[in-house]
């Protein structure tokens, strides 16, 4: 979760900023006569015509952009256009944190422990983060709102500090993802402690992304490619036939580097980090990602965490997974859980690369060329 981490990529969107983890740049490899060309994402809305349809803006604090390959145009551009604006604004309105009157919001400010209505978009992510928060042990959690905020990675303002034991122990009280209960019909949220409060910002970007794949699909769309601050979705596959290809990034701190290219066709990918969005009090290093059984940020040195799955809101989720429980657990839940998963990981001399017993198997020319890309972990990283 990012937040499970705490979060953020960079949080400060116009009206509608979200605390939700740092997602590494997307790379877009498009192909351009022979050659490759990297591209990064836009941050106006705009419609080009360049032989594949491109619509790119801003939602959850971060950019958007929706590539479409199209034989026929089964809408014309600026509907489609304020279609995906207006999808992307609902889910705002549904699970922003950082707007006061969202529907989570609303059920943060509640201290009721009777069942409370949502909307079913917000009882099925729910559902869902609770699913994967038992087939995490518990690693993924998205009661931790409370932690998040008290590290300052959430709406308020940070004041990088560490956070009191005797807060921690406190905060800690309300967290738990078994004090959360969830029904889809009708759809509502109960809290098992009147102090519980959630943030779904590690798994609603991905989920904004699959709303927006829904809107391209029932708009007759077979072929396309939607990312939202670094959570991906394809279908089918690029004008010229080939699979939609997207890089995963080095995770350095300052430098923006591709590790590795991934082919990505009729699937999710999702990448966590902790290499950007930190602080340090006391000599210590905290990152956003908050280890819900802790209370604290975690100290591992997994520096980032990508996930392919059919649905990018579980790929959204199982990246924050990884993040909080560290290399050689997470390494263990993908697998007992056969994820497609590709570790990297901070070493003192340079980055290690793991993958998951599926991700090896699916993808060895990508962790061929991640192999080959290794560089030192403190190449640019701020001291």
């Amino acid at each position: 979760m990012g937040n499970l981490s705490a979060n953020n990529s960079s949080r400060t969107p116009g009206n509608s900023t979200w605390s939700a983890a740092f997602r590494p740049l997307v790379w877009i490899v498009v192909v351009l006569a022979t050659a490759y060309l990297v591209g990064r994402i836009g941050n106006k809305p705009t419609v080009q015509n360049t032989g594949v349809e491109i619509f790119s803006g801003r939602t959850m604090g971060t950019s958007y952009q929706v590539r479409l390959v199209s034989k026929a145009s089964f809408v014309d551009a600026p509907t489609l256009h304020d279609k995906i604006e207006q999808e992307l604004k609902r889910v705002n309105q549904e699970m922003s944190t950082y707007i006061q009157d969202s529907e989570v919001s609303r059920f943060n400010a509640a201290e009721s422990t009777e069942w409370f209505p949502v909307s079913r978009h917000i009882a099925q992510v729910v559902a869902t983060a609770l699913e994967l928060s038992k087939k995490s042990d518990g690693y993924y959690d998205i009661t931790v709102m409370p932690l998040v905020n008290a590290w300052g990675f959430g709406p308020a303002k940070r004041e990088e500090k560490a956070v009191d034991p005797t807060v921690l122990k406190q905060l800690l009280e309300q967290v738990g993802y078994t004090k959360l209960e969830v029904q889809l019909e009708p759809p509502a949220l109960k809290k098992l402690h009147p102090k519980l409060q959630i943030d779904l910002s590690s798994i609603a970007k991905g989920h904004g992304v699959d709303r927006v794949a829904l809107v391209l699909e029932e708009s007759g769309y077979k072929d396309y490619f939607v990312e939202i601050g670094g959570e991906v979705r394809t279908a089918g596959n690029r004008a010229d036939g080939a699979a939609w290809k997207v890089g995963i990034e080095t995770p350095t701190e300052l430098q923006r580097d591709i590790q590795t290219i991934l082919p990505l066709t009729n699937a999710s990918l999702a990448t966590s980090g902790d290499y950007r969005n930190a602080f340090v009090d006391g000599g210590v290093r905290y990152s956003h990602t908050i280890d819900p059984k802790t209370g604290q940020p975690v100290q591992h040195n997994l520096a980032s965490a990508s996930v392919v799955a059919e649905n990018c809101a579980v790929a959204d989720a199982w990246a924050t997974v990884m993040m909080a429980s560290g290399p050689e657990r997470a390494l263990q839940i993908a697998n007992e859980n056969k994820l497609d998963v590709l570790l990297i990981v901070r070493q003192p001399d340079k980055f290690e690369l793991i993958p998951s017993e599926t991700f090896r198997q699916q993808h060895p020319e990508t962790l061929k060329m991640a192999e080959e890309k290794l560089v030192r972990p403190d190449i640019n990283s701020q001291k």
